[in-house]
């Protein structure tokens, strides 16, 4: 089963790809590769993400996907997670996943983990950057229901929500006895 875990920034994709590798599955944060990219509109030149970017920067760029590279890493595994988020061509990818779900909280919830988050590469801190995700997902999370995502609440207890996704993708059979 291949399994795309998306959803706006803050909403446990890592931390739910980290509970899901610490019960034996083979689960991949694409933000931790070069899978994802910031591409500019016009140029469409790869573009680099800094801490603390103004929020008309998000205005000039879009996220994607590798399509290529993912597509060879799907080839390689029956039986994977992965865990990313992209704009621009994310639709596109849904047909290579068994599932697709999309982690969702409320937006107090995004800002606080937004805040007190420890990512490496820092996105979030900001007030600009806040109300981008905010407004982002207002308009990514009804896109990406109608394209056939299961919606999954991440507020609850990690651990139950990471159960409840490997019982949906019917991975919950590859858990280390």
């Amino acid at each position: 089963m291949r399994v795309l875990i998306t959803g706006v920034a803050a909403t446990g994709k890592s931390t739910i790809i980290k509970a899901l590798k610490e019960r034996g599955l083979m689960a991949i944060d694409l933000h931790g590769t070069d899978l994802v990219f910031w591409q500019d509109k016009k140029t469409k030149k790869r573009v680099t993400y800094t801490p603390g970017r103004p929020r008309e920067w998000f205005n000039t760029v879009d996220r994607f996907f590798d399509i290529d590279r993912l597509e060879e890493l799907l080839q390689q595994h029956s039986d994977i997670v992965v865990a990313g988020t992209a704009g621009g061509n994310q639709i596109e990818c849904f047909s290579l996943f068994d599932k697709v779900i999309l982690l969702q909280c409320d937006s107090q919830t995004l800002i606080h983990r937004m805040k007190t988050r420890t990512n490496k590469s820092g996105f979030g801190k900001t007030k600009e950057e806040q109300d981008e995700v905010i407004e982002w997902q207002k308009e990514f999370e009804p896109i990406v229901l109608s394209h056939g995502a299961i919606p999954i609440n991440t507020e609850g207890d990690i651990g139950e929500v990471a159960d409840g996704i490997m019982e949906l993708s019917g991975l919950a059979h590859q858990q280390p006895q």
